[in-house]
């Protein structure tokens, strides 16, 4: 079986949450954000090496939260970069080499094993899988002269892991003059289209949700408790 790495991304400040703290360590059923996360890729038989992308001055305090999880051994802690691209560089630097290689968002805590495994089996497949859910609400594009309505059945909202081929991922960022990209699938889109190849998606899950603003930590309790 192909080697598989991860790189968990928790770089952000988190300040559109209003804490004093990055999100990613405040508490969800009396347990760290990001340790929630980790735990859910770690539980991933086929999951090999695993990365950890935080504030450089943050990295410390991690490191005895995982101590006190018994997971100060279960992974590699390395520091941001400047934007989201510059730290999943970091990221993949210290990750190594690796066949596959899923990047997913610190403060989404409740990805299953289920996505992790269908996400690997696409990408081994296809190269690349990007998961992906239905958009439900109705969607207006607003501008200075007025709204129109978007076609939601067109729509996909995404969510991560977004994985890839190693060498893949590597070459497209390798190539990549901007720092303004929000997630690895554009890179990676546009690396590929030069090449005449495209992105593969795969369904994403409801509960896989992003912890932004204060009114998640409220979802995430109880999407917590119905587990």
């Amino acid at each position: 079986m192909s080697s598989r790495g991860v790189i968990i991304v928790a770089g952000g400040s988190g300040t559109r949450l209003g804490a004093d703290k990055p999100k990613q360590f405040l508490t969800v059923g009396g347990k760290e954000i990001l340790v929630h996360t980790l735990e859910r890729f770690l539980a991933v038989p086929e999951v090999g090496k695993v990365v950890v992308v935080l504030p450089e001055e943050w990295i410390e305090e991690w490191r005895e939260i995982a101590a006190r999880y018994g997971l100060a051994e279960s992974h590699t802690v390395c520091a941001g970069g400047d934007s989201r691209i510059g730290s999943v560089r970091n990221g993949l630097a210290a990750l190594g080499e690796c066949d596959l290689v899923a990047v997913h968002d610190g403060v989404r805590p409740f990805v299953s094993a289920a996505m992790i495994e269908r996400g690997f089996e696409v990408a081994e497949e296809f190269g690349s899988a990007i998961p992906v859910v239905e958009v439900v609400d109705t969607i207006r594009k607003v501008g200075a002269e007025g709204s129109e309505i978007v076609n939601r059945s067109e729509l996909r909202a995404v969510q991560t892991p977004q994985i890839f081929d190693g060498e893949v991922l590597r070459a497209a960022y390798a190539s990549c003059r901007s720092e303004r990209y929000t997630d690895d699938g554009s890179v990676v889109e546009r690396w590929l289209s030069s090449r005449g190849g495209q992105l593969a998606f795969y369904a994403g899950e409801r509960n896989n949700i992003k912890i932004t603003y204060a009114e998640d930590l409220t979802l995430a309790e109880f999407l917590l408790a119905k587990r």
